[in-house]
C-alpha cells in the first residue's frame, strides 16, 4: 500500500521569503518579478534523485551525451557541442545563473548521471519560467525519473524563485511527457511549430499556473 507523506519545502535549499500561496491571489505579475529570487543552494534532494549544479568534470559526460542520439531520443535534437564552446559555457557561468541554471540528475543510490534539467525565467513575460528535461540513459526511461525531477524543480520554482507559471515544450508524437504533463497539472495552451536545434517540430505548449500547482495533489505529496 502506498502511504502518503506531506512533502517538506525547500529542501537542499537555503530559503528566503517568498509571497505565500495565500495571497499570490492579490500580487501582480509586476510585483512578482520584483520579487523573483536567487534561492538554488546547490542541489535538490528527492526521494531517488539529486538534481545538482553541473561541475567542470561533468563536462565530458556533457560532450558525450550532445553528440550522442540515443542520449536525446526520438523527440530531441543533439546539441552538438565541442569541448571548447563547453568549457566556455561553464566558464562564463551559462550553466548556472540567476536567470538561466541546468542542473545534472543523478540518481542517489547508486550515484549516477541520468540526465539533466534545465530552466530559464522568460525575458518577454514577467514571472513565467521555461523547463526541459532529458534523460539521457535510455535504460532509465520509463522509470518515473523525469516526472520526479520535474516535479520538485517545478516545487522550488513556485514556491521559492516565485514565478507565477512554468511552461514547457514536447514533440506531438512524445505521448510519455505528454502523459507526465498532465500528471503534474499542465494543460496544452496551443499547438505550434518550433525550432529544435535547427530541426523544426511539430508540437505542443504546456502551461502551469500558480491557481493550477496549488490544487495538483502531486505537488503536496510523496507516494512510498
Amino acid at each position: 500500500m502506498h502511504q502518503q507523506i506531506p512533502i517538506r519545502r525547500g529542501q537542499g535549499f537555503t530559503c528566503r521569503q517568498t509571497p505565500s500561496p495565500a495571497h499570490a491571489g492579490n500580487i501582480t505579475p509586476s510585483h512578482y518579478a520584483m520579487e523573483l529570487k536567487d534561492v538554488f543552494g546547490d542541489a535538490i534532494y528527492t526521494c531517488r534523485l539529486q538534481l545538482r549544479r553541473i561541475r567542470e568534470t561533468d563536462l565530458p559526460l556533457l560532450l558525450t551525451w550532445s553528440n550522442c542520439q540515443e542520449a536525446f531520443g526520438p523527440y530531441l535534437t543533439p546539441e552538438r557541442q565541442n569541448a571548447e564552446r563547453l568549457k566556455e559555457q561553464f566558464a562564463t557561468n551559462l550553466f548556472w545563473n540567476r536567470h538561466d541554471k541546468t542542473l545534472l540528475i543523478e540518481t542517489r543510490n547508486p550515484v549516477r548521471p541520468i540526465g539533466t534539467i534545465h530552466y530559464w525565467l522568460k525575458s518577454d513575460q514577467l514571472g513565467g519560467a521555461v523547463v526541459a528535461v532529458k534523460i539521457a540513459t535510455a535504460e532509465q526511461r520509463g522509470c518515473g525519473y523525469g516526472t520526479e525531477a520535474q516535479k520538485f524543480l517545478i516545487i522550488q520554482l513556485f514556491d521559492q524563485v516565485g514565478v507565477t507559471q512554468v511552461e514547457m515544450y514536447t514533440d506531438i508524437d512524445n505521448k510519455a511527457q505528454q502523459r507526465c504533463l498532465a500528471k503534474l497539472g499542465f494543460s496544452v495552451d496551443r499547438s505550434l511549430t518550433y525550432d529544435d536545434h535547427g530541426v523544426k517540430r511539430t508540437g505542443h505548449l504546456y502551461r502551469l499556473t500558480r491557481k493550477a500547482f496549488q490544487r495538483t495533489a502531486i505537488y503536496r505529496y510523496h507516494y512510498e
